[in-house]
């Protein structure tokens, strides 16, 4: 069985911090295989991870996409997309570049696409993320019963924005081979699950309070 964190973010996402060098370094520490990197709009943490990676390390490169119903990622992908679209053509955007698409933090308030939007591409996906670190533990309990509703897969990942606590949740992923192609196959067979532990409230209301402010900065767009 091997543990993955796969929702990170590094220096390259504009409200976190840690260089993907310093981050791996943190989690391998911690008795993790491997992380996805997901910065927002950006695949620069994960192209820089794979130049850094330690040795049985593994690194998915992969991108957190702002669309217009909220956030998605997209797992082995090596090239940025557009923001600001439907979800429903971002994930077929995905898919036709050959990545795999992930719903992450449905209910999350302003960056969750929700179960409406969910109904219209759940056939299309293999996994959503039913444990992240920086949700409230009975909002991961309800999106794990989405998924199971759904007959989807799931998927964990600490979406940590401080290399501090990056690894504290991750994906329980049934395979032993420590390759993309294995990691991938696996979630698109339902063989994998997200467990860990929820962040320090102190840690999530400074997330709240810097999204809010990054919120107003932007003119009152999401990110």
């Amino acid at each position: 069985m091997l543990k993955l964190d796969l929702h990170l973010h590094s220096q390259f996402s504009d409200d976190a911090t840690g260089t993907p060098k310093e981050i791996m370094s943190i989690v391998k520490k911690k008795g993790l295989n491997g992380v996805a990197f997901t910065d927002h709009n950006s695949i620069k943490g994960g192209l820089q991870a794979l130049k850094d990676a330690p040795k049985d390390f593994l690194v998915i490169p992969g991108v957190e996409i702002s669309t217009k119903d909220g956030h998605l990622l997209a797992f082995n992908v090596r090239t940025t997309f557009q923001s600001g679209l439907p979800v429903a053509e971002t994930v077929d955007t995905v898919l036709d570049a050959g990545g795999l698409p992930i719903v992450p933090h449905l209910y999350r308030n302003m960056s969750g696409i929700k179960k409406a939007k969910l109904k219209e591409i759940h056939t299309r996906l293999s996994a959503i993320e039913v444990f992240n670190g920086c949700s409230l533990p009975n909002t991961n309990l309800k999106t794990a019963r989405i998924a199971k509703e759904f007959r989807l897969g799931g998927t964990g990942g600490s979406d940590s924005h401080h290399p501090e606590y990056a690894g504290t949740s991750y994906t329980l992923i049934d395979t032993m081979e420590l390759t993309i192609d294995a990691v991938l196959t696996a979630i698109q067979k339902k063989q994998t699950w997200g467990e860990g532990v929820t962040m320090p409230l102190t840690y999530r209301q400074e997330r709240m309070q810097l999204s809010l402010k990054q919120f107003f900065k932007r003119g009152f767009k999401r990110i």
